[in-house]
């Protein structure tokens, strides 16, 4: 009789929701949780919030940006995932986390924006990167770069 080998199985690394307090959190959200189920990974929201909130204001972003990770949770059956809410530069907070994951999901930079937050991640993440670009759609409309 031949030894059969018992191998773990793989994981496919994390995807990171990488969610800031914009207009396109929920739709990052859900299409987090679409990859997430589509590649049979864990999702980890990442609520990176400003520097400089009161008590009061970033216990209400934080709030508001777990109910939308909930929301898009709803009908995804047994995905596990994290929660996590960080104070500091969103662009370099999600690079940094990027390091030990697979996808990092992040929205579209608003063309008037002087900080660049897609751009970095696209630029600079360690994974690969998928940039929603329309909260507005039905369906997202996204890009996946692959990370360098």
């Amino acid at each position: 009789m031949t030894p059969t080998t018992v191998r773990p199985p793989v994981n496919p690394g994390d995807v990171i929701a990488g969610l800031v307090n914009n207009i396109m959190a929920t739709a990052v959200a859900g299409a987090a949780v679409r990859e997430a189920v589509r590649r049979g990974a864990r999702i980890r929201f990442l609520q990176v919030l400003p520097e400089g909130l009161s008590s009061d204001d970033h216990a209400n972003v934080a709030s508001v940006l777990f109910k939308v990770a909930l929301q898009s949770l709803h009908g995804a059956h047994r995905v596990p995932c994290t929660f996590e809410t960080v104070v500091g530069s969103a662009a370099e907070t999600l690079v940094e986390r990027s390091r030990d994951a697979a996808l990092l999901v992040v929205g579209a930079d608003d063309q008037d924006a002087s900080v660049r937050v897609a751009d970095y991640c696209e630029e600079h993440g360690e994974c690969d990167v998928l940039v929603v670009a329309d909260p507005l759609a039905s369906r997202f409309v996204a890009q996946e770069s692959r990370a360098r």
